[in-house]
């Protein structure tokens, strides 16, 4: 099996080089590649979907150079400012450095302005036409948006990072905005990470509340849909790398042989392509 991290972010303390944007102070987590890579080769992941990190903007300079030096191990996917003249150019010119996705993130664009108005229409639809994936860092009140997105270019691939920001109830009891979640299986190109375990779990790990929302995700999405990630450098401090990944082996039941094939990996080569390419 091929582990791929479908999610997580790098950077590195040489501010010199690789200035923070604007008003962003020195992250305090360790996130260099280097570290990465000595992680990944411990815990046996082959690959990682390197998201540009908001602290530095719209500078993608580290994670150029990370993916130019191992281009084996690392994937790029893009941050493109809603508010710059020309969006779209941005986008066509960042794949055309190789970047294999974008990420929406509503908080970038301006305020009062949706991510299904004029520039998100815009930029969804030239992303299906270049064949990347949008990425969403979202919240449930959020969905609307994706959705009218979805069905308006149904061509375009497009992946809810993180749960989609939901936490389950405390006391067990249905959560409407996963519910929702689970409805929007009904777009063919949605898919869903399995992502930021910690932060959506009211438990500590494994994260035994998750699990359920896990099968279901399984059941109306299929495995093929849905992908793990692990949000490194976050996972470090949080419980560890190795362990960001030992949450699937301890998911009870057992996720089959291959399911646990596809949203451990297939499913992120499948959009994004295969990695050592």
């Amino acid at each position: 099996m091929k582990k791929i991290d479908s999610h997580l972010h790098v950077w590195t303390i040489d501010a010199d080089t690789y200035p923070f944007r604007a008003g962003q102070g020195a992250p305090t987590a360790r996130g260099d590649a280097e570290f990465l890579l000595d992680l990944m080769d411990r815990a046996d992941v082959a690959g990682s979907l390197i998201v540009q990190p908001i602290v530095y903007g719209f500078d993608h300079a580290y994670v150029d150079d990370t993916l130019g030096q191992w281009p084996d191990r690392f994937v790029g996917m893009c941050l493109v400012d809603p508010q710059a003249d020309d969006p779209v150019g941005m986008l066509d010119e960042l794949v055309g450095r190789g970047y294999r996705g974008v990420r929406f993130n509503p908080a970038l664009w301006r305020e009062g302005e949706l991510m299904n108005g004029d520039v998100g229409r815009a930029l969804y639809k030239r992303s299906g036409e270049l064949g990347v994936p949008v990425g969403y860092l979202v919240s449930p009140h959020n969905y609307d948006e994706i959705e009218s997105l979805a069905d308006e270019f149904p061509d375009t691939d497009a992946i809810i990072d993180h749960f989609g920001h939901c936490v389950p109830e405390r006391d067990g009891s249905d959560v409407p905005a996963f519910e929702r979640l689970l409805s929007m299986a009904r777009h063919p190109n949605m898919n869903i990470k399995l992502s930021e375990f910690p932060r959506a779990s009211n438990e500590e790990f494994p994260y035994i509340d998750l699990f359920h929302w896990v099968h279901q995700l399984i059941e109306a999405y299929s495995g093929d849909r849905l992908m793990w990630g692990t949000d490194f450098p976050f996972i470090v401090e949080q419980v560890g790398y190795t362990k960001g990944w030992d949450i699937a082996d301890r998911i009870e039941p057992a996720i089959g042989p291959g399911l646990v094939d596809q949203i451990l990996g297939g499913t992120c080569e499948r959009l994004f392509g295969t990695w050592g390419d």
